[in-house]
């Protein structure tokens, strides 16, 4: 899962929502970092990238990348997903996208502590380019993809992924609506059980 999808889930969990979206740019011990609210919300990030990694259907989706681009497709798939949530937003929420957005925008600028550069950038960039609304559009997720291939040569295939999604895109839509509420509960559980509330 992307940033819409971290967000709505540390939403759903009553997770603290910059922890959750800035778990990507810390490395280490959350704990020595950042707040207790924050760094829990950096677990809960971890936890569902690692829970979405073990599912079977997403390894199954991995093998509908063509060899060349199957390195780079869980990237590609966490994008994908974001799009599907995106698009069907109104299946899993009653408050309309745009509202949930600059909520999580509000919610996220508050917290201002030990924030990475590159994570600042990203921020700026995602809130003002309106990523998140944008997720919507097939167009959005091609040029998304293609700006990381050219932004991190190593994963110069990114570009090539369009091509497998488009392809596959309804199987792949299908599985997002068999995967997502099963790491919805999935999240839920490890929030309750890891911190009781």
């Amino acid at each position: 899962m992307n940033f819409l999808a971290h967000l709505d889930l540390a939403d759903f969990c009553r997770s603290h929502l910059a922890g959750n979206l800035l778990a990507d740019f810390v490395r280490g011990d959350p704990y020595k970092q950042h707040t207790k609210a924050a760094a829990d919300g950096i677990k809960l990030h971890r936890f569902v990238d690692g829970y979405i990694d073990a599912m079977p259907q997403v390894k199954q989706c991995q093998r509908l990348f063509r060899p060349e681009t199957r390195r780079v497709s869980g990237i590609a798939l966490d994008l994908i997903w974001d799009h599907f949530l995106a698009r069907h937003w109104n299946d899993y929420h009653t408050q309309p996208l745009s509202q949930f957005v600059a909520f999580a925008r509000q919610e996220v600028e508050i917290y201002q502590h030990n924030l990475p550069e590159s994570y600042q950038q990203m921020s700026s960039r995602m809130w003002q380019q309106q990523w998140l609304i944008q997720y919507q559009e097939t167009a959005t997720i091609e040029t998304a993809l293609t700006r990381m291939a050219i932004r991190r040569p190593k994963l110069h295939q990114l570009a090539n992924t369009p091509t497998d999604i488009f392809t596959h895109y309804q199987q792949l839509e299908t599985t997002f609506h068999a995967i997502y509420p099963q790491i919805q509960q999935a999240a839920l559980i490890y929030r309750q059980l890891q911190y009781g509330n």
